[in-house]
């Protein structure tokens, strides 16, 4: 790799390693290789981006996501919804940064979706995905994308309020 390639890669780096973190720790649940996948997929994303990929932080996702996968498949587990059970809050990375209450309202309510429904939000709204760039992360069309985030913040926002969270 040169010097050059090397300098964007840092800077590439530095720009996005936070969000990959936040979206790879939300699926699966272990600070430590969701820090190796994040690691691993900068290079391996970096390495084969697409001339048609839309951005840098789309296609880095979707290595992350698939790296978890084959992580996932090396271990003998399903891709389940059994493999994407809630973390709770005060296991997650994110709770260093969300102390207040709301917010960890918000990750238990989160909690409680569907894993893909998760998936999506944390794609969307922590990952900042545009909805198209998530749609096509999860492999699902843009418009059922919106109509599934529409339900899912209605949803969220009802669990909220009976928390005593009103918006």
């Amino acid at each position: 790799m040169s010097t050059a390639d090397k300098d964007i890669l840092e800077s590439l780096y530095r720009r996005y390693y936070a969000g990959a973190l936040i979206y790879m720790s939300g699926l699966c649940g272990d600070l430590s290789l969701a820090e190796d996948i994040v690691s691993e997929a900068f290079v391996k994303a970096y390495v084969t981006l697409p001339k048609e990929s839309p951005s840098f932080k789309f296609w880095l996702y979707r290595v992350c996501r698939n790296l978890w996968l084959d992580h996932m498949r090396r271990q003998k587990r399903q891709c389940s919804d059994e493999a994407l059970e809630f973390i709770p809050a005060e296991e997650m990375p994110e709770s260093l940064l969300l102390k207040d209450e709301r917010r960890k309202a918000l990750w238990a309510a989160i909690g409680k979706l569907k894993p893909q429904d998760r998936e999506l939000i944390i794609l969307h709204y922590f990952s900042s995905l545009s909805i198209m760039e998530a749609a096509k992360c999860l492999h699902i069309s843009y418009s059922a994308a919106r109509q599934r985030i529409c339900r899912l913040r209605e949803i969220l926002r009802k669990e909220l309020e009976e928390q005593g969270y009103g918006l």
